[in-house]
């Protein structure tokens, strides 16, 4: 018998194209998935080594310039800058879909948020709202990272900016980035700005590592973490969030000219006085 021709049989064109809709769509959300998964992990590990970078400054102002004039006289300030703009764009398209787009979908998140909030061991009996939950901290950790996220979204952009501003100024000539001209961009009020953004990134690529961990069984591979994967991350996901949370609060007091560079007269009596 010769084989059906979908052309002259519509309905089983129609059946097969049903049959893999739903595949397709499983496929592309699960590749978007995977790029934001991906892309996440890699703006934390970006942002860590950038919280290093700037937190040489706690070893004096010296030492900064000379770690910023090596990232940009090699053009690793360049090229990192343009790679991380670009994954920064991929993540936050393949991550937005999770955000709710409509008002009525927002409003529904914020009142999700409050139901969770209320609730406590028992249901939460509110009779005006079809949002009956009881208190998840798994839900709650989602909600405050979209919060949190949206707030990247624009803070971060404008970090970018400026970043990516005084790099393009040292490879047309200018001065680029130094130790003075961050001391004074953040002692003349930034400071606020860099203080919750700092809150956030932590707080977002904490929430954001664990719940990657979590989702695909990495902390399996990982001898910090091992079979108790929920757990033993979770515990992770806070020491790292402390002490970066710490790093750079003391980073940015001075750069806003609060305190001297703390680590600066260790290193000048350690080089004073040699063993």
């Amino acid at each position: 018998m010769a084989d059906a021709n979908p052309g002259q049989h519509p309905d089983i064109a129609s059946q097969r194209d049903n049959k893999l809709k739903p595949f397709q769509v499983a496929r592309r959300a699960l590749i978007k998935e995977w790029l934001s998964g991906i892309t996440g992990v890699v703006l934390v590990l970006f942002m860590w080594g950038h919280m290093f970078f700037v937190s040489s400054i706690l070893t004096g102002e010296k030492n900064f310039n000379l770690i910023a004039d090596i990232f940009e006289y090699t053009w690793l300030a360049q090229i990192t800058i343009l790679v991380i703009v670009i994954v920064f764009f991929v993540h936050f398209v393949t991550a937005s879909r999770k955000i709710p787009r409509g008002l009525r979908d927002r409003k529904k998140m914020l009142e999700l948020g409050k139901s969770i909030k209320n609730s406590q061991s028992n249901w939460h009996q509110d009779k005006t709202s079809d949002i009956r939950l009881r208190s998840h901290s798994e839900t709650t950790l989602w909600i405050w990272q979209v919060r949190s996220g949206m707030i990247i979204l624009v803070l971060g952009s404008i970090h970018l900016f400026v970043v990516g501003a005084d790099i393009v100024q040292r490879s047309l000539g200018g001065v680029g980035i130094t130790a003075l001209e961050s001391t004074t961009r953040v002692g003349s009020g930034l400071w606020i700005l860099y203080v919750v953004l700092l809150i956030c990134v932590e707080f977002h690529a904490g929430i954001g590592l664990y719940r990657f961990v979590v989702k695909w069984g990495t902390g399996k591979q990982i001898p910090l973490i091992g079979e108790i994967t929920r757990r033993r991350t979770h515990i992770l996901e806070r020491f790292v969030f402390v002490f970066f949370i710490i790093v750079g609060l003391i980073t940015l007091a001075v750069l806003s000219g609060i305190m001297d560079p703390p680590l600066e007269s260790l290193l000048a009596a350690d080089l004073g006085n040699p063993a």
